[in-house]
């Protein structure tokens, strides 16, 4: 409605009969800051709560999966699939032994957590793929020239970024809300009394992520590191049980009698397949570790180990110390030196077992992800005052959702390493090494250096 203005008016040339008269002047504009601010803080109230509830969503949809899940990972992955065609059927029956905690209830899931159990489904099965084991080729390419634009090229392929989709999607929509909304502010649609300017828009101000951006910084390189000292924990550790095992069959094979010496490294090599089988719970994994262990050890001790459960790599190793304990032909102090291996295969378990076990502080982990979320999906407000309504906004927030969420994902999936470790390989070589060493021990006598040598001196 208009403000009328009353006041008496001056009165009329004499003659003209009558006195002053209402003037009605034309409406007066109201005050455009109040309707604006009453409009924006609605808006950002209604923000807040949506933001709020999908946050309380997700993070219901999600809780169930923070810890160690062993059935996560027995999906098949036989090639690169595409992110929609992970769900197969009835992947239970190439686990041949399920183990306790293992088996998920069937549940009835609505279509939005359908796609995110989808996406899930994917990140774990690509886990796959990424265990990389390098040869001298792969490190010339590694180090070529070409390899800055070969990444940017391969970028909306990679497996990170085609996870983050829910992600990435929830920014989309929130940018180009925020695009769509202002453009309807500057055209006059949404606030027909705003100025049409750009003084009044859908925004927020750019201090608080200028004050809050060193913070966050902070906090995802402390938890990227944290996690890459994880990582990094486990590859050593895994190395030293390379060493140690391959240190513990020579010492057999030098010291223990000959019809001791093959059943002493048959035993190491079970146990490094025992250990490989407790930390890499990959689809059909059971059946290949019966299979290998009937191939080393024959079908009864086979059965026996299987039947220890996640005990199994500690009856391995104390099978290994029995064989030791009965033998009669080496002394107290070698004996010693053996138990110095086992020990140290061990302590390398329980190491193993602690990384598996205590993940990085939950509080920290979570706090992290509330922080981020909420700083990049309010971020396409921020750019508003430099961008106005221009659609620039969408693909500028799409890069930087991207390169931050991109970073707390590779937390994540570095946390739990031994997924992405070539573990099989490594088995293998300790296999086809001990197996030449023993080989060589049966067939080859005692080397002795030809005539022909060159002189040292």
């Amino acid at each position: 409605r208009g403000w009328v203005s009353e006041k008496r008016s001056k009165p009329r040339a004499e003659g003209s009969g009558g006195g002053g008269e209402l003037l009605r002047h034309p409406p007066a504009r109201p005050h455009p800051g109040a309707a604006a601010h009453d409009i924006m803080r609605v808006a950002g109230v209604i923000l807040i709560w949506v933001l709020m509830a999908l946050v309380e969503r997700t993070a219901a949809f999600a809780a169930p999966t923070l810890g160690f899940q062993g059935s996560a990972a027995r999906r098949r992955a036989v090639a690169s699939p595409p992110l929609g065609r992970l769900r197969m059927q009835g992947w239970e029956k190439d686990v041949e032994e399920p183990e306790e905690g293992d088996k998920e209830e069937p549940k009835k899931l609505n279509f939005f957590k359908r796609l995110m159990r989808q996406s899930d489904d994917y990140k774990e099965a690509s886990r796959v793929f990424r265990r990389t084991v390098f040869t001298n080729k792969d490190w010339q390419e590694f180090r070529s020239s070409a390899r800055l634009w070969k990444n940017i090229s391969t970028m909306f392929t990679s497996g990170i970024i085609r996870g983050l989709w829910f992600e990435l999607t929830c920014l989309t929509t929130v940018a180009l809300s925020v695009v769509l909304i202002n453009k309807a502010i500057l055209s006059g649609v949404l606030m027909p009394y705003v100025p049409f300017d750009g003084t009044f828009l859908f925004s927020l101000p750019t201090l608080p992520f200028q004050l809050s951006s060193p913070a966050l910084a902070l906090l995802l390189v402390f938890r990227t590191n944290t996690v890459y000292a994880r990582w990094n924990e486990a590859r050593v550790t895994w190395g030293l049980i390379e060493g140690h095992a391959t240190s513990l069959a020579r010492n057999g094979i030098s010291y223990l009698e000959k019809d001791e010496r093959e059943e002493h490294t048959r035993r190491v090599i079970a146990a490094t397949y025992c250990l490989q089988r407790h930390f890499q719970r990959d689809s059909g994994a059971g059946g290949v570790l019966r299979s290998k262990l009937e191939d080393l050890l024959g079908k009864s001790e086979a059965d026996r180990l299987m039947a220890q459960g996640h005990l199994r790599p500690t009856q391995a190793f104390s099978d290994l110390t029995r064989i030791s304990r009965r033998s009669k032909s080496i002394d107290g102090s070698t004996k010693a030196r053996f138990d110095l291996h086992l020990d140290a295969l061990n302590q390398a378990l329980i190491t193993c077992e602690r990384l598996i076990r205590t993940p990085v502080p939950l509080v920290y982990t979570r706090h992290t992800s509330r922080f981020l979320g909420m700083w990049v999906l309010l971020l396409p407000l921020a750019m508003v005052r430099e961008l106005q309504d221009s659609f620039i906004l969408i693909p500028i927030s799409l890069l930087v959702g991207i390169f931050f969420f991109g970073i707390e994902e590779l937390g994540v999936q570095l946390e739990e390493p031994f997924s992405l470790f070539a573990l099989e390989d490594i088995t293998s070589e300790i296999e086809q090494r001990l197996g030449a060493m023993l080989r060589y021990d049966v067939e080859v006598e005692d080397p002795l250096i030809g005539g022909d040598a060159k002189s040292l001196y």
